[in-house]
């Protein structure tokens, strides 16, 4: 059989106590649990801190802004060429969008009245309301100036 030769790592680990008892434990992880959140609490005042500097820098490096378009920040291998011609294809496919819509909107109003236009019958709805002819029915208004018999 082979010897087994001592581990170099356990030499300098301290010895397990494996009869660690159940209230031991308890107050380790208390212990822990507390330090954690003093930790946490502490930190607050530094991370509070760092929010407020990361914003501020964040916002003296923007660009001024007059308008409520887009501003873009040139970054890298850019142009300002490059940004303009990227403003207008976006204004100019806005625009299209825009019409497009527009013409979808007024060819859908045309279809629709050229397809309910034909079915309807206005002789049918005169017979339904008893309605023979609109002459008929402005000679028996009694509310109209000609027919004034006094």
């Amino acid at each position: 059989m082979r010897k087994s030769s001592p581990n170099p790592y356990n030499a300098n680990r301290a010895p397990v106590n494996k009869e660690v008892s159940f209230v031991d434990t308890c107050k380790d992880i208390a212990h822990s649990v507390a330090r954690t959140t003093v930790r946490y609490f502490k930190n607050i005042p530094h991370k509070v801190r760092d929010y407020i500097k990361r914003r501020v820098n964040e916002y003296k490096r923007k660009p001024a802004r007059t308008e409520a378009n887009k501003v873009y920040v040139l970054v890298g291998y850019t142009s300002k060429k490059h940004i303009d011609d990227k403003y207008n294809a976006e204004r100019t496919l806005i625009v299209l969008r825009r019409g497009l819509l527009a013409l979808i909107f007024v060819l859908i109003i045309f279809i629709t009245i050229n397809s309910v236009v034909p079915k309807l019958k206005v002789g049918k709805y005169g017979d339904i309301f008893g309605i023979g002819s609109v002459h008929e029915l402005a000679e028996n208004d009694p509310f109209s100036r000609g027919n004034d018999k006094n």
